[in-house]
């Protein structure tokens, strides 16, 4: 085993502290919160448009849930993995929300409505949920700050994550010497 690999075996082996535990818990939960609210104007977007969100995308829409879940088990664990995976899910949820609503689906799994752009949305578009093919149309205000708000508490997060994990590095490096 060379000398880089364990180093990386004994830094992940840190446990965090109750301070850095209790951040990576919050940042997590606000990530969580984020993507509760803009699926919550999704649910008043179909509503609104007499949409009905079908069981699978119920199902699929869990993949936004996972890493944020993740770093909490990984944090409530005192494991300096979840500074990571809290960096990682804040970047990956901005991403994937901005893109999937600016720039439409690309990875082929079925959005339902939403695999048109909110750019589409606002001109409206003939969709066929299963019942016939019908019109739906608008995106307000509220939908494009929903949207936005995602990155705009999901990115700091990532920042605070990212930085808690070198300050871990940097403290055991300091404790080497």
């Amino acid at each position: 085993m060379s000398k880089t690999d364990k180093e990386k075996i004994e830094l992940l082996d840190i446990k965090l502290d109750d301070k850095t535990t209790k951040i990576m818990i919050t940042c997590a939960v606000i990530m969580l919160a984020a993507v509760l609210i803009h699926d919550g104007d999704h649910i008043r977007q179909a509503y609104n448009w007499g949409y009905t969100i079908p069981m699978s995308l119920w199902a699929l829409n869990l993949i936004v849930y996972v890493l944020p879940v993740v770093s909490i088990f990984l944090a409530k664990s005192r494991r300096l993995s979840a500074t990571i995976v809290c960096c990682l899910g804040g970047i990956v949820t901005s991403l994937s929300f901005v893109v999937l609503h600016c720039f439409g689906s690309s990875s082929g799994l079925n959005w339902g409505i939403w695999n048109f752009t909110y750019f589409e949305l606002i001109q409206g578009v003939w969709y066929d949920p299963g019942t016939g093919m019908q019109f739906y149309q608008g995106v307000d205000t509220l939908s494009w700050i929903l949207l936005f708000h995602v990155p705009a508490f999901c990115l700091p997060c990532s920042v605070i994550s990212l930085k808690k994990f070198f300050d871990v590095k940097k403290a055991r490096k300091q404790a080497q010497k």
